[in-house]
């Protein structure tokens, strides 16, 4: 009987010791699931997240670099260019000139005739100071007398004057007007004093714009 009394008492202990180690090992085990969990979580995470910005940069990348057949423009080659206009002035000396068509002394004037002028008259006193003043007159010289002034220095006590004048300018060309200058010779000086006159080419001829001298006795000499 002492024998079987024990019997359940041992099973009953048996069976308490395989609940209690069932028990106690599950929290274990529960314990290192989790944190394999978590350690996987965290790679594939991470993984994911390295996927996704490669997705978005890759592409990017390629943008950026590509130069396939359809790129037109290269930001590195684009150049800015700036337009500079220099001006530049040019002032060129002109004489101011008038045509015969908008002139009145082609077909105004007055005719002189007068052979003591010439360059080839000997000495006198003649002085133009009596003849012209500060007005222009406009005179067509003719005849005997000699067609046009001077145009080269004569000597002194010519034109039966003491100081001849001459024109030093340039003739100007048909249907032409041009102010030049008249020089009066006296001694060495071929030009000691000097006025300035209009000639006007009237295409035949020449008409003379002329003023009083500066002093006496000087006086316009022809040819």
């Amino acid at each position: 009987m002492a024998d079987w009394d024990a019997l359940p008492k041992l099973a009953s202990s048996r069976r308490i010791t395989v609940n209690l180690n069932n028990v106690t090992s599950a929290p274990a085990r529960i314990t290192t699931v989790t944190t394999d969990s978590k350690i996987f979580i965290a790679v594939a995470a991470t993984g994911v997240v390295v996927l996704l910005m490669a997705s978005v940069l890759v592409p990017i990348s390629l943008a950026l670099t590509y130069t396939g057949p359809f790129t037109t423009t290269s930001l590195s080659s684009i150049t800015t260019t700036t337009d500079t206009t220099t001006t530049t002035t040019t002032t060129t000396d002109t004489t101011t000139t008038t045509t015969t068509d908008a002139l009145s002394e082609c077909s105004s004037y007055t005719t002189i005739n007068d052979v003591t002028r010439l360059t080839t008259a000997g000495s006198g006193s003649g002085c133009d100071t009596a003849v012209f003043n500060s007005t222009t007159a406009c005179v067509r010289f003719s005849g005997a007398g000699g067609t046009q002034l001077a145009t080269s220095a004569p000597a002194s006590n010519q034109c039966t004057t003491q100081a001849p004048g001459w024109y030093s300018g340039s003739l100007p060309g048909s249907g032409v007007s041009n102010n030049e200058t008249v020089c009066y010779a006296w001694s060495l000086n071929n030009c000691k004093w000097s006025n300035t006159i209009q000639v006007t080419n009237c295409g035949s001829f020449y008409v003379w714009g002329l003023i009083s001298p500066p002093v006496c006795n000087l006086r316009y000499c022809t040819a």
